[in-house]
């Protein structure tokens, strides 16, 4: 991760704009917040960010053909939601601030069901809190923000008629989540890890965390179909299940699910193709997928040239692929 987030940052301008040390892209905040330089979005990004979504597109597209409904979660950038705790000096720019609503706009104006979590965080009383909705020394949200995540989410498939009436043909269970009464330590800290020799140390920070549990008293089949994994939550490492996102959407949804996390130098595109790829979802697609990305992913495209070579392919050689794995 180190070494891919490094390539991405010298590829990018921000060298210029802040005076921290120049081997790492770590930035020093506020309040023993930490940030990653990859964050802010550059024009010219532009373009490559305009390939992701309309790949994006296409792949929904292809999604419907086959009766699979997609909801896209996009996570915000963690400097637009704690831009206050950024350095003095180091303020958003106009492009970095828009880019979030930009990409919800020019999706959902092409029929893709987008989950637009920006508001939501930016709106909640726990966003500088004492639990916080991101971690301050890690790039991930904590288990309060993947429970506003969900909770988000769910409020999606309520009021879009098309998620809610693909959730509606899903076997519902019955999940419960209970809070832990005391902080845990965190171990996870990729952005201590990236600070150069001489800055700061930090100690961990604690967090607090929950505990969902299906009850014995499951509806699961009520539909008559008996299928528990009729969702799929992928995405990146926030879909990782030591976040609490998967286990918070079992719960917001009260449905079980598939849950793929997808190693961060491989980017959303390589997981995506090899789920579907795969003989269980040629044996049994679901009904739903839920596909997490990260905002600071959209200047990201299959064939981003920073990734790692293994990963990169052709824009539409992709979209062919997924199609030929749908039919």
């Amino acid at each position: 991760m180190k070494n891919l987030i490094k390539s991405a940052f010298i590829a990018s301008s921000m060298f210029c704009i802040v005076a921290q040390a120049a081997d790492s892209p770590t930035i020093i905040g506020k309040n023993d917040w930490l940030f990653i330089h990859y964050e802010f979005a550059q024009p010219s990004d532009s373009e490559d960010t305009q390939a992701t979504i309309q790949t994006l597109i296409k792949a929904n597209k292809l999604f419907e053909k086959k009766g699979i409904t997609l909801a896209l979660v996009l996570v915000p950038s963690k400097i637009t939601i704690n831009y206050d705790q950024l350095p003095d000096g180091l303020g958003l720019d106009s492009y970095t601030s828009g880019k979030y609503e930009s990409a919800v706009k020019s999706l959902r104006a092409s029929g893709v069901n987008v989950v637009s979590l920006k508001q939501a965080f930016l709106n909640s009383p726990n966003r500088n809190s004492d639990t916080p909705l991101f971690l301050r020394l890690d790039t991930h949200w904590s288990f309060t923000g993947a429970l506003l995540a969900a909770e988000t989410i769910q409020s999606e498939f309520t009021n879009n008629p098309q998620l809610k009436s693909a959730l509606a043909k899903t076997p519902e269970e019955k999940y419960t989540l209970t809070w832990a009464t005391n902080k845990v330590k965190v171990r996870t800290r990729d952005l201590v890890k990236l600070l150069p020799k001489g800055a700061p140390t930090y100690p961990p920070e604690e967090m607090l965390k929950f505990n969902v549990n299906r009850l014995s008293e499951s509806n699961a089949g009520l539909l008559g179909s008996g299928d528990t994994t009729a969702i799929t939550v992928i995405g990146s490492s926030y879909t990782n299940k030591n976040t609490g996102y998967p286990d918070a959407i079992r719960y917001t949804l009260q449905r079980n699910l598939l849950d793929i996390s997808i190693p961060v130098d491989q980017g959303p595109w390589v997981g995506m193709d090899a789920y579907l790829r795969d003989d269980a979802f040629k044996s049994n697609p679901p009904k739903v997928i839920i596909w997490e990305i990260p905002e600071r992913e959209l200047r990201s495209p299959p064939n981003y040239k920073y990734r790692d070579t293994r990963y990169i392919i052709d824009n539409n050689e992709w979209v062919s692929k997924i199609e030929a794995s749908l039919k």
